[in-house]
């Protein structure tokens, strides 16, 4: 197996962030699926799920699917180290994972595979009444302003608008997106609808929309929300995550 990307720090920055929820994982590379990592949180309260068509790669050499077991904190670690100009070759032979960063000059590490099944999580059968498109800096400021006061985050969407708020005994902070003042790229919503989740996990995988286009947010009142993050090369990471009780 050999795959190779044209900018290692898309990886850098989505791995990273999965780092923070998921400790270790399986890597499966198909050859007509392409990149695909997906895992619950131990306390089952998100799905994170991670793909790269085989289109995505300047070079994808895969005979048959393939199942890599791996750290993704020494994963992280590593691509930690990619520069701006870096590609990433991802390789995989025996009981050896390889990651080489190619730019100037190149730099090969070389983990173990980690004897681990990929987890069987069914694809999720779900309609939101609200989504909402973001620049992908919108959203991480959004994220961070609220970050300031509450521990929740919670999501109002109507026409032309949605809002994103969090409060605690600290205090209130409110973000409000719309349409018309062009902080929304686009909305599409049944009525009102509001839910709230926990914040923390927002937080954790704010990194990885540094490297999306957009975010795409869907949700309906008091269900699961499904955040998308649109990535380089039609690539995309979301996650699922289930609702807190107010």
């Amino acid at each position: 197996m050999k795959l190779v990307f044209f900018d290692a720090r898309v990886w850098r920055y989505v791995v990273s962030a999965i780092s923070k929820i998921i400790e270790e994982g399986v890597f499966i590379v198909d050859p007509e699926k392409g990149f695909r990592f997906r895992a619950m949180d131990p306390s089952h309260v998100i799905l994170l799920d991670l793909w790269f068509p085989t289109e995505a790669f300047e070079e994808f050499d895969v005979a048959e699917r393939v199942e890599v077991g791996v750290s993704l904190e020494d994963v992280a670690k590593v691509l930690r180290r990619a520069r701006k100009e870096d590609k990433l070759e991802i390789a995989a032979e025996g009981n050896k994972f390889m990651l080489s960063l190619i730019g100037r000059g190149r730099r090969q590490f070389t983990l173990p595979v980690l004897d681990i099944a990929a987890e069987d999580i069914p694809e999720p059968s779900l309609e939101f009444k609200a989504e909402a498109r973001v620049m992908s800096d919108v959203y991480r400021d959004a994220i961070k302003d609220i970050e300031l006061v509450g521990d929740v985050i919670k999501f109002e969407a109507r026409e032309g608008e949605l809002k994103i708020a969090s409060s605690s005994e600290l205090g209130e902070a409110e973000v409000v997106l719309s349409v018309e003042s062009g902080s929304l790229v686009e909305i599409n919503v049944e009525g009102e609808q509001s839910a709230t989740y926990s914040l923390d996990y927002f937080s954790e995988l704010s990194g990885a929309a540094r490297v999306a286009d957009a975010v795409v947010i869907k949700f309906s009142s008091e269900m699961p929300a499904l955040v998308e993050h649109e990535l380089p090369q039609g690539a995309k990471f979301s996650f699922l995550i289930a609702p807190r009780a107010e």
